[in-house]
């Protein structure tokens, strides 16, 4: 996947040292480059995600967390490093939570894809489950999209 290295997955809790670098791609990757603030990857939904990292050689260069509550399995923010995309890094954080979701005996996988990476999802199964539209929180265009499980 990423050459001579071994990507290792693992979950982890925003008190763990990896969050900070989790954060921080998660800012480089999905708000910087649109100019948005620093503010927007702070979780203060009330939520509890299940946040998982891809760590090459002690680098955090993948994010993306899932929230199962309440009969639901959606997934946010997926990133990963510029430097490291194209190597199979997506498509290992989403299977895993497509795994997390199918041992929870989910029904379906839910996500709120940003409208330039639809076909990333649509390579893994989802489909399009809505019409596009704006993300309240950073105004860029966004298509609901759905994995059913069973």
């Amino acid at each position: 996947m990423a050459g001579d290295h071994r990507i290792e997955l693992r979950f982890i809790t925003p008190t763990d040292p990896e969050y900070d670098d989790a954060a921080e791609l998660r800012y480089d990757t999905l708000y910087a480059g649109w100019g948005l603030p620093r503010e927007l990857i702070a979780d203060v939904d009330g939520r509890e995600y299940r946040h998982l990292i891809a760590v090459d050689d002690g680098r955090v260069i993948g994010y993306a967390r899932m929230w199962l509550a309440d009969g639901h399995s959606q997934v946010f923010q997926v990133a990963v490093s510029a430097d490291m995309r194209n190597r199979g890094v997506g498509v290992a954080l989403m299977r895993e939570l497509i795994d997390v979701a199918r041992r929870e005996g989910r029904a379906e996988v839910v996500l709120d894809a940003r409208e330039h990476v639809c076909g990333f999802y649509e390579k893994l199964g989802f489909e399009p489950a809505g019409a596009v539209f704006r993300s309240p929180r950073t105004g860029t265009p966004h298509i609901p999209m759905r994995l059913k499980l069973r």
